[in-house]
């Protein structure tokens, strides 16, 4: 039977499996030890390849078999996504921790909804639309978000510009990330917008690539003499491309805009520690993927997870449970690299 949660007190009971489904039975208990991570790979967004370790090491903590799977973020790996859970499934995997790389795809094939006997859990990003997801595990985008827009506000000193940018439809936290950011900046009427893009279906990139960025960037910039004063990057890859098209349009230049970001990534240290980009944001991932190992362990082991917060993916209210974030600028960033 699927698990039953109240958000306070949540019961992790214990599945049984088959060989075909994530049921099984009661003389091989060892299929409960095994964990399928299915992630994005790091060719896009360079930070997956250290959640695929840490999440690797604290499952492993626990004793448990771990074996990942990953899938590019595009088209070709949404459906790739689809047939490792399936093989996921088959192979015995009672609990499957998933990041998304298009929600709707995984939708579209209901093998989530097949399986509910399964432990489906979602590191990072959200499967929308779907009563079958049991947990989330994740930093608060909207806390992102905000956080992105009152450095912003900070900086902001009378009548100055700002461009705005998000992530891809695909990725659900993209459009948290800038709602709660606009609302903060669209308050402050001393802001104007030169491309007039505010909306996000208007802001949204195709992928959360620095090509898309750059791309995008270099068209707002086409035909104008006037650099914004801010920009809202959602993250260190769409930072990089809109600086690149900075670079391209003004040659030489040395003085950017205020530029946020989000991941920490080697650019990104780079482009602060150069004074190009402005800001960024720590996920704690070591943190994150602990917690995420401990709420494996609690739906493995049967034992209680205490929460007091859930998320509403459009289907149910997901319990949740959010990790720590740190904002990384000049003045601090010498604590997360060692060659400062």
């Amino acid at each position: 039977m699927k698990k039953i949660f109240t958000v306070l007190s949540m019961c992790c009971a214990m599945a049984t499996l088959t060989v075909c489904s994530c049921s099984s039975s009661d003389d091989d208990e060892s299929v409960n030890e095994k964990v399928a991570l299915i992630l994005p790979d790091g060719a896009t967004v360079s930070r997956w390849t250290l959640d695929a370790q840490y999440l690797t090491k604290s499952l492993k903590s626990y004793g448990y078999d771990v074996q990942l799977f990953t899938a590019s973020e595009d088209n070709e790996g949404a459906a790739k996504q689809v047939k490792q859970i399936e093989e996921a499934v088959k192979a015995g995997y009672q609990t499957i921790v998933i990041t998304p790389v298009d929600y709707e795809k995984i939708n579209e094939s209901g093998i989530l909804e097949a399986n509910q006997d399964c432990n489906f859990i979602c590191y990072d990003r959200m499967i929308m639309n779907n009563p079958a997801v049991d947990f989330y595990a994740s930093c608060d985008p909207e806390k992102i978000g905000e956080m992105q827009a009152q450095f912003l506000l900070e900086k902001a000193d009378g009548d100055m510009t700002i461009e705005y940018f998000a992530g891809p439809v695909t990725d659900k936290n993209a459009k948290k990330y800038f709602d709660s950011a606009y609302r903060l900046l669209s308050a402050n009427k001393s802001l104007s917008v030169p491309s007039g893009k505010v909306a996000y279906e208007d802001v949204a990139l195709a992928s959360w690539s620095s090509d898309d960025a750059f791309a995008e960037m270099s068209a707002r910039l086409e035909g104008t003499n006037v650099m914004p004063d801010l920009i809202l990057a959602p993250n260190d890859n769409v930072a990089e491309g809109v600086i690149k098209a900075l670079e391209a349009r003004w040659l030489g230049i040395n003085e950017f805009p205020v530029i946020t970001g989000q991941d920490l990534t080697e650019a990104a240290i780079a482009n602060i520690l150069a004074r190009k980009q402005t800001m960024s944001i720590y996920k704690e991932y070591e943190d994150l993927a602990e917690t995420t190992a401990m709420i494996v362990s609690c739906f493995i082991s049967g034992k209680p997870v205490v929460t007091g917060k859930t998320f509403n993916n459009g289907a149910k209210e997901v319990p949740a449970k959010y990790s720590n974030f740190t904002l990384v600028t000049i003045d601090n960033i010498g604590n997360y690299i060692t060659d400062f």
